[in-house]
């Protein structure tokens, strides 16, 4: 028995969901190139990143990073380029949730303190760029056979997936006082279409996907600065 095309289209329908709501890969990926927002300032010390590393990167290879038990962190900062457009709740909702999620990941290593001190590091971290999904037209591009088809044309020609979120930050460990970098990165990260999470339906959870993984990034890279 023949099988009509409408039946056909249901099946890749189906099959697309499925996709979408079992794939288990990371909910973000590492964008092909990242553009710098001027939060840094000196940016002559950062060199391209390697293999599982931010794009830009600084580690200062004279700082004895097991002299420091605390961290100064200012308050985190949308240092946002012209063409964002999230205002408002929404943007104080995603600093705040970058802010507690990197003192969450790094409470268990460091006292955090409110002044400069011996033994401190001083943290400075920028949003420079964060862009909401679409989620009705995320959703449509994931499960619908010609958006899937509309979506893969754009992920080869841009590197990023259709209709979904990405998030850019700008970060910089310093002695709290001297001044002197200890380290410095700037990263941009993008969803995926299929994740294997139920947040899709959240405008704004590449973004956070995004901020809990260089949260956890941060403090696996002080730890093997702390064993090298």
């Amino acid at each position: 028995m023949k099988t009509s095309k409408k039946n056909i289209i249901k099946l890749l329908t189906l099959a697309g969901i499925f996709m979408f709501l079992i794939t288990g890969c990371s909910s973000t990926f590492q964008t092909r190139k990242v553009t710098t927002s001027g939060f840094l300032g000196d940016y002559s010390q950062l060199e391209k990143g390697g293999k599982d590393e931010a794009q830009m990167r600084y580690i200062n290879l004279r700082a004895d990073f097991n002299a420091y038990t605390r961290i100064l962190m200012d308050p985190v900062k949308f240092y946002s380029d012209k063409n964002c457009k999230i205002e408002g709740q929404d943007k104080k909702r995603i600093v705040d949730y970058l802010d507690a999620t990197i003192k969450e990941q790094l409470k268990t290593d460091y006292t955090f303190v409110n002044q400069p001190s011996a033994e401190t590091m001083r943290l400075r971290v920028a949003i420079t760029d964060a862009k909401g999904s679409k989620v009705v037209m995320d959703t449509v591009s994931s499960i619908i056979p010609i958006g899937m088809a509309v979506g893969l044309v754009k992920k080869v020609a841009t590197g990023t997936n259709l209709s979904v979120g990405k998030a850019r930050i700008e970060m910089d460990l310093q002695d709290s006082l001297t001044g002197e970098r200890l380290a410095a990165a700037v990263d941009e990260r993008a969803g995926r279409k299929y994740t294997g999470k139920f947040d899709k339906f959240d405008k704004y959870h590449t973004v956070e996907d995004s901020f809990d993984y260089w949260a956890k990034k941060l403090k696996k890279r002080l730890k093997e600065f702390r064993t090298q």
